[in-house]
Order: C-alpha cells, then sequence, then structure tokens
C-alpha cells in the first residue's frame, strides 16, 4: 500500500472516530446522512479500499465528510486541517488534486450531463 492509500485510509479512521464520538445529529437529514449510515461507509472503505479504485474511494469520503457537516460534526475549516495533520503524518504529496479539490470553495463542481450538443 502506498502513502496516498495510507494517507485515505487514515482520513476514513479519522472520520469515522470523529462520528462515533460526536453525540450531536441533526434528525431532519435524509437517512443516507445520518452518523449510523456514515459509519457504514467508513467501515465499507475499510473493508474494500483495496479493490475500489481509488476515485471511489474519495467520492465516498467526500461524501462523508458532507454528511459530517450537515451533522454539524465537522466544519469546512475542520476538514481542511484534517487533511493537512493527514498529510504531514503521512507525508503524502499534496500534487494530487483527488484529495484536496472538494476542499477548495474557490472551486466549482461541474457536473457534464450530456446531450447539450
Amino acid at each position: 500500500m502506498n502513502q496516498s492509500d495510507l494517507l485515505t485510509l487514515a482520513m476514513v479512521a479519522k472520520c469515522r472516530e470523529m462520528i462515533e464520538q460526536s453525540a450531536h445529529a441533526v434528525i431532519t437529514l435524509p437517512a443516507a446522512l445520518r452518523p449510523k449510515h456514515l459509519l457504514w461507509m467508513c467501515a465499507q472503505i475499510e473493508l474494500q479500499a483495496e479493490s475500489w479504485p481509488m476515485t471511489k474511494v474519495h467520492r465516498w469520503i467526500g461524501f462523508i465528510q458532507g454528511g459530517m457537516i450537515a451533522n454539524q460534526i465537522l466544519g469546512l475549516d475542520d476538514a481542511k486541517k484534517m487533511f493537512d495533520i493527514a498529510k504531514n503524518s503521512y507525508g503524502a504529496s499534496s500534487n494530487d488534486p483527488d484529495l484536496v479539490d472538494h476542499l477548495n470553495v474557490e472551486t466549482a463542481f461541474e457536473i457534464e450531463i450530456g446531450g447539450q450538443g
């Protein structure tokens, strides 16, 4: 397992730890955003990460962090700090945009739907 994979698993472990320690949940959120489901997602990543494409793992981590933000477990600045701490611990290169692009509030996501010409 390379440093980038270790960094990714460290991010998942940190998310799981923060969700488990938090007593805060927004009960009006859809079930997919509630802590129980987010913990299930963390467990799936930890079990399947080696067989999944890393882009899928990164999407799932982004979803988990979004759910944590929605539940007020984590703020955007905290998500950035979480990544920085993991990156510094594992010495992973910051040149991998898949690991950080979802944290940049200045970058808009574009979804290509198709069929527009």
